[in-house]
């Protein structure tokens, strides 16, 4: 079985340690299961707070000089929660300037820690079709945060029982599945049954990126490395400056919801 999402994309990646061996034997098996041809890219490993404040300087001061970035910071001490995100981010910009170098049309990267819907490729195939001539720049297989309107609710009831860890300070959210990462968005416009304009995206754990859009995200971080790609993307959709599609709901998850086993120290 092959699925058509290696047809519709160019090329899809996986990005993981090398570390993570355990991690990319699972994740591999889901990509057979589903049909996905899917190349493993060896992620930046931006870890350091075992090495000491010194160590940490010294692997950021490399990392801006090896992969032409800027990597900004307020303090040494913030330097070893800062670094592995920076990382991420390098990846990706590594990643961007593979796709606009090879002219890769659409460009979809996965993390090492996804499930996928039990109707992935149904959901998919249809999703695609929906979205015809339909210009977008990011495109979301599963986001958190603000990027969609179907199965969330304010409050639980007989199908929404999974609080969501994205309140944004209102409401709490409530989902179907324990692994929905969204919020409740009045920003959000659905563009057909299964796809819906995303407004703050969150996430990056299976998501894809247009020619344009890869050449427009480059442009935008203009190499500064110095926050999560999540972050900024979530930024540039909130401030108009990109296109993010998003599967609504979802049809890529986040293996642990709430991030259990990421390997950024996230403070």
């Amino acid at each position: 079985m092959s699925s058509t999402a290696n047809k519709f994309f160019s090329s899809i990646f996986c990005v993981s340690l090398y570390t993570a061996e355990k991690r990319w034997k699972k994740v591999s098996r889901q990509f057979r299961k589903v049909g996905l041809d899917v190349n493993r890219f060896i992620g930046v490993d931006g870890r350091c707070k075992n090495e000491g404040p010194r160590a940490c300087l010294e692997k950021l001061k490399s990392f801006e000089l090896a992969y032409g970035v800027r990597i900004p910071y307020d303090n040494p001490g913030e330097i070893k929660i800062l670094l592995p995100a920076a990382a991420l981010t390098i990846g990706t910009i590594l990643l961007l300037r593979a796709q606009v170098r090879n002219k890769w049309e659409r460009m979809l990267i996965f993390e090492d820690d996804v499930e996928f819907d039990r109707n992935f490729n149904e959901l998919f195939r249809k999703g695609v079709k929906d979205i015809k001539t339909t210009e977008w720049d990011v495109l979301y297989l599963g986001c958190g945060g603000t990027c969609g309107v179907r199965d969330i609710r304010e409050g639980p009831d007989k199908y929404h029982r999974a609080p969501s860890i994205w309140n944004d300070g209102g409401p709490w959210t409530y989902t179907r599945d324990k692994r929905d990462l969204r919020a409740n968005c009045d920003e959000c416009k659905p563009l057909s049954d299964r796809l819906t304009w995303a407004y703050g995206p969150k996430g990056t754990w299976a998501y894809a990126y247009s020619l344009k859009g890869a050449k427009k995200v480059l442009r935008l971080i203009d190499n500064d490395a110095g926050e999560h790609i999540d972050q900024l993307l979530s930024d540039m959709s909130e401030n108009k400056r990109i296109k993010c599609l998003a599967f609504d709901p979802p049809i890529v998850y986040h293996e642990y919801g709430t991030g259990g086993t990421s390997q950024i120290p996230w403070g």
